[in-house]
Order: C-alpha cells, then structure tokens, then sequence
C-alpha cells in the first residue's frame, strides 16, 4: 500500500494499492497497480490474506482519483491510516524505503508561517520534528526518516486543526481581520495569532523605465524580447505588479504612475513593439515583440537604444541574449616583441564593457571568406555608413563600421599570406613586414596603438636607461632626498617619459613611498597630468601613506577612500591628485574606481596580486592609468609566476601569455636550472625594476631611522576601544570632578593602560566585551612585516612593555615558522638568549621594556620594534640604544607601531609638543609640565 501527497490537491494523503512480485536477489520487480474491486468481485488470489481483503473493501468505499491514479483518504474511516500501517505493508511513495510503522503520538506546538511575500500558513511543529502533518482521514503526521506515522496531540481541538491546516494562505492585509474571525470561529480554542502587518506608503518617485531584453525558448526556438519594468527607487514594478512588498513586518506600498507607465509603452510601440503575453505564465512580465528578424534587433539597439536611454530609460541586456550587441569602446593596434630583434606580434584589440578583446582571429576569417574585390569597392558618397556584424566568443556581435575594416584587411591581406596566428591569437611579422602598417596608422587615425608610436625610439629609450639623467625634485617637496632615493626619482620619471612601467624594489625602510610621492609630486608640478593617480596598499598601510603624503608633500590633494564614510568621496575623486585605498575595498569598490582614468596606478606591497586568478588580480588589471608602478620589497615570493603576474599588470605581453612564460622560462629555470635561461628573463626585465638593498646604500644612511607604522582599528576591536573608552573616561571625569587631577594620577594611568592593551590586543583586557574580540590590527601589522624582514636578512629587537604580549606574540611567530629567543622579568639565565641572538642563531629576540630596556649589548641588531610606544620617550630612546650603540656596524632602523586615531598617536603627538608628560604623569622626577584637563580630553577623544 503506497501512502503519498499532492500538493496541487491541497496536500491530500492517496493510497495506492499496488502488486510487486519478488526477485531471487531481495529486490522487487515491476509494481502494478491492483483495483480492490478485482479482489472483492471473485474468488480473491492466495497471496491476499484475511488483512488485505478488509483493507481493500474500506479502499473501495473510498473516491478514485484519475489524474493521480489512486485513492483519496479524504472522508475515509479514521482508523484506515492506522490499519493500513499495521499491515507491514504500508510504504511512503514507494518500495525503495522502510515500511511505515505506527509509532507514538507526538505533541504539536501551533504556529503561523511567514513567507517570503507575508502570506501566513497554519502549520504544527512536533517533537521530535516530522516530515508533515495531515488531517485526512484523520489528524497524524509522517516521519520519512524513521519511517513512522502517529497521531497528534495538540491542546487544540482536533477537527479545529484539521481546520486550520486545510485553511489556504492568509494575505498579509488580512492578518488582523483572520485572527478575529478564528477567534469567533473557535472561541474555545487558544489559537496563536498572526503576525500583524504594518502599512505604509511609500512617497511616490517618478518612474525609470528599465527596458531589458532577453531571450526566452518556445517550442525549441529561441524569441528576442524586451522586458519592460520600472524603477520607483526602492522597488521595480511592471504594469501587472501589485505595487506591495514586504519589509520585515511592513508592507510598503508604491503609487505607480500609470500614465507614466503608459507614455513609455508608447514609446516602445513607436520603435516597432507591440505587447505579447504569449511567451510566459508570469503575469508579473511586461513584455514585448519586435521582429524575429535579426537585422530589426540590430538596428533597434544601434539606434532605438539610444533614443531611449536620451529620454532617460536604463538599458539592460542579458547575459544569453542571443542577438546581444557588443559596443566597441576603444580599438587598439598591438605590437609586441617576439623571441627574435627581426620579429614582432601584431595584434588588434578592441574594448568591449572594459575588457579586451581580440579581434585578430575574427578579421583572419573574413581575409578567408570575402573575396579581393569586396577590398577595392568604395562606398559610394552620400550613403549610410554600412557594418559587418562580427560573432565574438561570447556569443555577442560587435558591428564594425565597413569602412574601417576595409582599411584594415586591406593592409593585412598582403601580411596575412595564409600563415597561422600564433598561440595567443596574434600574427608573426618581420620587421620589414611592420612598415606595412603605417599605412593603416595613415588611414584610421581612431586606432589606438601601443608599441608601434617610435618603436626605435623605445628600442633606444631601454638603451639610454645606462645613463638617466637627473631631474630636479619638486620645489615642494618637503624632504631631502638620498643619493639613491633621487636616483629612484630619476628613474621613475624616466620611465613615465618612455610611458612605460616598473618595479620599485627597494629593502623595506629605504623609502620606496617616499620615492613615489615625489615622483607624483614632480608630474604635478610639471603639470603632466590633470587627472588623479590612484595607490592601492594593504589596509596596514593605508594610514602610513597619507601620514607620509602628509608630512612629505602636504600640497598634494589626497583623498582617503576607506571607511564606511567613503561611499560619499566617490564623486570627489577628480579633484584630488592622490587617491587612496586598499585591496579588499578594490573589489567592493571597483565598479566606482572604473570610471575614473588615473595618471599613476601604484600597487604598494605589490606582491599581493602575485596569484592572477585571483579576484583583486584580475580587477586592478582593468583599472584605467596612463602609468603603472609597483612597489614591493619581495617581487617574487614562491616561483616565478609571481613575476608573471606582476608583469603582466604592469607590460602585458612583455613575458608573453602565463602559458607561453611557463614554458619559455618557468619550466627551463625551476626544473631544469638553465642560467642562460635565467639571464635571459634578468635582461629582458632589468629595465624595469630598480632594487637597492640596505647594505648596498648603507653609507648614505644615518646611524638610526625612526619610523613610525599605523595600523587603524576596524569591527569588533574598534567597537571594544570605544566601549572600554567610555566607561573609563566617564569614571575618571567622574573621580576629577570629585578630588581633582593630583589625588586621582592612579585611576587615570589604569584607564589609559586598559585603553592601550586593546591597542595592542584585545586579549590583554580581562573583560567580558574583550572575550568575543578574536582579532588584533596591530598583530596583524606585525606579521605583515616580520616574515619580509627576515628575508632580507635582519636583526630584529621587538620590545613591548606587556609580557603577556610578548606571549601573544610568540604564538604568532611559532605559528609563522619564526625563530626567536625571548628575555622577560621571569627570564634567569639572561645571558643564553643574547648570545642565541648575538651569535646569529635566531633573526628576533622578544624583550619586555622593563627587563631588557637597559644594560643590554646588542649591537647584531639592526632593527628595532616598539610595538607598544612608552609614555616616557627617554625610556624608548634607551631601549633603541640595545642596537644603537658603539660597536654598531649597521644602520639601525627604528619602528614605532601605533593605533591610529588613538590614545597611543595622541601620546605620540603629545610627546613632540611637550616633552615632559610622561614624567609628570607618573612624577618619576625632573622638572614636571602639569597635567591639564585638556590634555586628558585628549587622551580620551573617541577614535577618528
């Protein structure tokens, strides 16, 4: 007996019963449906028993179904489900499952459920959970998964349930109006009532007709049509829409402008439309038929489109439109350097939605199929420009106008000559066979060239890079630059002037940022560019850059894209000469960056699209610049695919396809450690990248460079900063206010330190808000730097004045594969872990301020990290001096990591302006500054 639903039936239960004869293997053969009345007409066949035949004589008082073949329970006996099951026989759609049992009633909890529209259905939820519940022939539920049936036990009468659950969906407009009604219905039962609905209208817009065209099958053909909608703002309506939606528990109602609506459909029936139903059963579609005629959808979106979108309608086409136009931006005649000085690869280009196509391949098949003579027609004068309509690969077609491609098969046909493109779909030409192409530059000064404007002149251009000459640093740049740095200047101008691209490679902390600023700056001043350059950095950076632009070239007009306010900037962005933002805002951020053409696009810690399948690879490749620079201390981490990457963003072709580099130079140097092959990729790219390293310019360095790092704090810990900030500053205003600045030195200086310990980490705070804050920026900031640093090979002191930071920090560098030794208050054999780092067994060594502050040699260092800054900058200065000390060979780099816009940069600030507060707060001696209320509203300003 096979037990199933019917949803379209209003979920009626339906038996079947069937015959299935048993195979040899355990499984069963063909099932064939067996009437009742066969059984109860005759001598009945021996396989029914006694039980069979009292269930087939209740099955046949019951109605049968045609359209589902089977019985309905509906008005059967209500122990007919129980008695079915107690056959051993009873299944749930079919064999392939258990036989259903009868189990135990299940209790059921009463509810209403809300779709997605607001409409309410009745339904029980039972413990434990069942498939479903039915209420004919009597109320009992299904269990698929253990393949049970029972009753329901419910505080709700159950021919009320029964009721309830054959009740069809209640609108949401009806909600309040049901739940009386039932409330008078079944005035003994306590029925949960619906949710009720709040109305509201929202303030009418005037419509934007939104005009999409698609495709739809009917009968295995494939019909052009233009769906019509229109935009009120907040929601999209069609002349059949209801014009309410669901918000939350609020419908929102639109007032359509039906006259509106009408002028645009108009609109469309004046460009050839009439209105056609036919295609769907979604009465919600507008939608309309122009032609089955391609040519009529051609020549209505090369001209009705734009009449339309002149009158304010939005345009939307289809991924698998398949008459779907492509709109040729920008075409691009491409040449590039082959293997030999005697080659070169042609290759034509046009941009399609902002990416690049190549047209190559398209134009070789029509030299193959248009006669000669159709290349030495001329159109006649007076007449309509004519075009052919090219396929592209996605299934589009661009319309090239005759006349264009007329000139440029006319020149190819002869360099042509029948021989195939190459892998990347380019054609192979010799030197000889490139003059051949000027005619084309002659006759179609629309084409866009890159590599064919003064190829000599480039060829001598690379040359000349032996002997740059020096340019002069902006008249207000606000720094003074180092031999090497202005010789960075000079070769990063020198490439603009060749446009072409590079890698500023320079060791971390020789000022490759500031290298970019004043190459900026000096095109500015020269007025090169009327248009933005745009950097994109880690979000570690970001602050970094403008405190530099800030401090290095504070006339540059910078504009910091980052933070929830930056939605608001977008429009900015033309007036500004340096704009700012990170890689992960890069992908949320792109369709806004896009439209912009920027004069320098600088990837900082470029490394970061050294995979190009990756989706911030594959997006800063579309962004549009005159120039590209790269700025990274590690060019390739891995293998050379990294190199690749960087390449292909900065001289696409340069390096060939990934495919074409990977053979060429990958595979012969990674596996098969050929030098020639090596020197050949370090020649053909030396030209484009500039690295200098910290011992190659240590002369010019001073003993110590003091650098100070940024990191800003988001999400979580931001919200923690401002929660902890909050409710000290309001307990020391408090405390002040009570017993004055002198008696209340202790609370404030605890306030202070549990604001900076979330600076440093939030599980530095004991509290219950610090539990679920998993994430520290400035660790992060820290393990963005260590692991480059030990790559070049230094020394590193990383002090902080929390040991139990330090442990943090340790697990963090276990985790990198660092290795360090460590010297706290509990350390006691001080002398193992400096002679560890002395000796030059381990790149890092952990101090805590107080233990390894002072007497301490260590002068193997060349760097230092303060990654919590000291109240009292003497105390800083004396750490620093572990490195920094007679007997110091190196320059030694010194690195301040700070929170930005918190209390930790407020002490920073504070400390160049007065010099004392640190002593006057904790009264350590000396001549002391008071400290005033001011200063401690700014120590406590919320986060900028």
């Amino acid at each position: 007996y096979l037990l199933f639903d019917d949803l379209s039936a209003g979920r009626q239960i339906f038996v079947k019963p069937v015959c299935i004869r048993g195979n040899s293997d355990g499984g069963y053969g063909e099932e064939k449906t067996y009437h009742p009345s066969w059984a109860l007409r005759g001598t009945p066949p021996s396989f029914l028993t006694k039980q069979d035949m009292a269930l087939l004589a209740a099955l046949d008082q019951l109605t049968y179904d045609d359209a589902v073949a089977a019985y309905a329970m509906e008005g059967g006996p209500a122990v007919l489900i129980r008695d079915l099951l107690l056959s051993g026989r009873c299944y749930w759609r079919n064999v392939s499952q258990l036989p259903l049992r009868w189990g135990e009633s299940r209790p059921a909890t009463p509810q209403w459920a809300i779709d997605d529209a607001g409409w309410q259905s009745f339904e029980l939820t039972l413990s434990p959970p069942a498939t479903s519940v039915y209420a004919q022939p009597a109320l009992f539920f299904v269990d698929q998964q253990r393949a049970e049936c029972g009753g329901v036990r419910s505080a709700i009468d159950e021919s009320t349930l029964a009721v309830l659950l054959a009740m069809p969906a209640v609108a949401p407009q009806k909600s309040e109006h049901e739940t009386a009604a039932l409330a008078q219905r079944f005035p003994d039962d306590e029925l949960p009532p619906l949710q009720q609905f709040e109305i509201k209208r929202l303030p009418a817009q005037p419509p934007v007709p939104v005009a999409r065209l698609i495709t739809v099958n009917s009968g295995g053909r494939a019909i052009a049509l233009l769906s019509l909608c229109f935009d009120y703002g907040t929601y999209r309506e069609t002349r059949y829409s209801p014009g309410s939606h669901l918000n939350g528990f609020c419908i929102e109602r639109i007032s359509c402008d039906d006259a509106a609506e009408q002028r645009c459909v108009a609109q469309l029936q004046a460009l050839g439309f009439r209105a056609d139903d036919s295609w769907t059963e979604d009465q919600n579609d507008d939608l309309f038929y122009l032609s089955a005629r391609r040519v009529d959808w051609l020549r209505f979106q090369q001209q009705g489109l734009a009449q339309l979108r002149e009158q304010g309608w939005r345009v939307e086409v289809a991924a698998d439109f398949h008459w779907r136009l492509a709109v040729a931006e920008r075409w691009h005649g491409r040449l590039e350097s082959a293997d030999s000085d005697d080659w070169f690869r042609f290759g034509l280009d046009v941009d399609i939605d902002g990416q690049r196509v190549n047209l190559l391949p398209v134009i070789v098949e029509l030299l193959n199929v248009l006669p000669a003579k159709w290349l030495e027609q001329t159109p006649s004068s007076g007449a309509k420009e004519a075009f052919l309509y090219v396929p592209l690969e996605d299934g589009s077609l661009l319309p090239v106008p005759e006349a264009r491609v007329r000139a440029i098969l006319t020149v190819l046909y002869e360099l042509y000559d029948s021989k195939p493109l190459d892998s990347d779909q380019m054609l192979p030409l010799n030197r000889y066979q490139m003059m051949r192409l000027g005619e084309l530059q002659a006759t179609d000064d629309t084409l866009h060239w890159s590599g064919g404007d003064g190829l000599h002149d480039l060829r001598d251009a690379l040359r000349g890079m032996q002997q740059i000459p020096v340019v002069s640093p902006a008249a207000d740049l606000r720094a003074e630059l180092r031999d090497y740095q202005q010789h960075g200047l000079n070769w990063l101008q020198y490439l603009r002037e060749h446009g072409l691209a590079g890698v500023l490679a320079d060791d971390m902390g020789l000022g490759k940022t500031v290298q970019a600023l004043a190459h900026l700056l000096a095109e500015v001043e020269k007025q090169k560019t009327t248009t933005p350059s745009l950097v994109i950095a880690p979000t570690s950076l970001m602050f970094n850059w403008r405190r530099e632009a800030q401090r290095f070239t504070p006339d540059l007009k910078v504009l910091v894209l980052h933070g929830p306010r930056r939605r608001a900037l977008f429009s900015k962005i033309p007036a500004h000469d340096l704009v700012l933002t990170t890689y992960p805002l890069l992908v949320r951020d792109f369709e806004k960056l896009r439209l912009h053409r920027y004069h320098l696009l600088i990837l900082d810690e470029a490394q970061v699209i050294k995979n190009p399948a990756a989706k911030s690879s594959q997006l800063v490749r579309q962004l549009l610049s005159r120039h590209r620079l790269c700025l990274t201390g590690t060019p390739m981490e891995n293998h050379l695919g990294e190199l690749w990457s960087l390449f292909d963003f900065l001289l696409p072709g340069l390096l060939g396809s990934e495919k074409q580099f990977k053979r060429h130079f990958r595979t012969p140097i990674e596996k098969q450690h050929s030098k020639r092959v090596a020197e050949q990729l370090a020649a053909r790219i030396a030209p484009f990248v500039l690295r200098r390293t910290k011992e190659a310019v240590a002369k010019e360095l001073p003993a110590k460079t003091e650098i100070i790092n940024s990191v800003v704090l988001e999400s979580k810990q931001r919200e923690l900063y401002e929660i902890v900030r909050l409710a000290t500053y309001n307990k020391v205003r408090q405390e002040v206010a009570e017993n004055g600045m002198e008696r209340c030195r202790i609370t404030i200086l605890d306030a202070l330190l549990k604001l900076r310990q979330v600076c440093c980490d939030p599980r530095l705070v004991k509290t219950d808000a610090a539990r679920s804050v998993n994430s520290s920026a400035k660790l992060e900031l820290l393990m963005a730097m260590l692991p480059e640093m030990v790559e070049e090979g230094r020394r590193i002191l990383l002090f902080s004045q929390f040991t139990s930071m330090l442990a943090l920090i340790e697990e963090a560098v276990t985790a990198a594969a660092i290795p360090y030794v460590t010297l706290t208050g509990s350390t006691k054999n001080r002398e193992q872990p400096v002679a560890r780092f002395q000796n030059g067994d381990v790149p890092l060594f952990l101090i805590s301020l107080k233990a390894g502050g002072v007497g301490l040699n260590l002068t193997a260092a060349d760097t230092v990290i303060h990654y919590d800054p000291w109240w009292n900058p003497a105390v800083e200065q004396q750490a620093t001096a572990r490195a920094h000390r007679i007997g110091q060979k190196n320059p030694v780099f010194a690195y301040k990591l700070i929170v930005e816009g918190s209390v930790e940069e407020k002490i920073v600030a504070m400390q160049a302006r007065k010099q004392q507060l640190a002593q006057s707060i904790y009264g350590d001696g000396g001549d002391s500054l008071a400290f005033n209320e001011a200063d401690l509203d700014a120590l406590f300003q919320p986060l900028s």
